[in-house]
């Protein structure tokens, strides 16, 4: 999706006038402001300044720092999925959690049975699990495992050590490879923006049930990192 390209209607700031704003970005187009600032510190007041104008929550601005001679740094807005759409989604976004986690914990187990021992030893370990007489295939990193049904394609990202937890950009990403719940794909025109809104305001936790080992647990309350760069904004400084 290409950025629009709003007009000079600027403040004495140089920031866009938030009323142009409101006007110029709509679901689906966002735009992009250049600015002229000498330092991140002075980019991420120019943000805050900009989201405090706008004074609206589905309003998102994203500060880019910009790299290299061929890029300034500069301001995005985009316009999020808004309440009233989340509200009519709520039980929809929590059956997908719900899929979601009880998918996860039947992979994490199999997987810490057969597989976490031998990669903690560092020794060769399968690369495919069957679960219920269905073939999945691993890539393990970290703490994370990627497993691919050899029959569907379908993708789930799963923290082995806490199958509970939610990661909004991987939570979105079983749903698409799995073509399931196309109401919530549809409504994630920003992509994990959008996902990561949808979880907040419909007040699901992103970990409420940190099992298996609590102790490698991330906080219930810290967010998830996600995929940032799922729309395009991987330079981004603030979000």
């Amino acid at each position: 999706m290409a950025p629009s390209q709003p007009g000079r209607q600027v403040q004495a700031d140089g920031l866009p006038a938030a009323d142009a704003v409101r006007r110029l970005v709509t679901r689906g187009r966002h735009a992009t402001f250049p600015l002229a600032v000498s330092s991140r510190a002075e980019l991420s007041a120019a943000a805050e300044t900009l989201r405090t104008a706008l004074a609206s929550d589905d309003l998102h601005v994203i500060a880019s720092p910009g790299a290299g001679s061929a890029r300034t740094p500069s301001l995005t807005v985009l316009r999020l999925v808004d309440r009233a759409e989340i509200h009519r989604l709520h039980d929809r976004l929590q059956a997908l959690v719900a899929e979601f986690r009880e998918l996860a914990h039947r992979l994490a187990a199999p997987f810490q049975l057969h597989v976490e021992p031998a990669c903690v030893r560092g020794d060769p370990y399968p690369d495919e699990l069957d679960v219920d007489g269905e073939a999945w295939s691993l890539y393990v990193h970290g703490e994370h495992c990627l497993f691919t049904s050899a029959d569907s394609g379908t993708e789930i990202e799963v923290h082995t050590d806490c199958p509970d937890l939610i990661d909004p950009w991987f939570l979105l990403r079983y749903a698409e490879s799995a073509d399931r719940y196309p109401d919530i794909r549809a409504a994630c025109v920003e992509g994990f923006h959008d996902i990561s809104r949808m979880l907040t305001v419909a007040a699901i936790p992103l970990a409420p049930n940190p099992t298996a080992r609590p102790d490698a647990c991330p906080d219930e309350d810290a967010p998830a990192g996600g995929n940032p760069g799922a729309t395009g904004s991987a330079g981004d400084l603030t979000s």
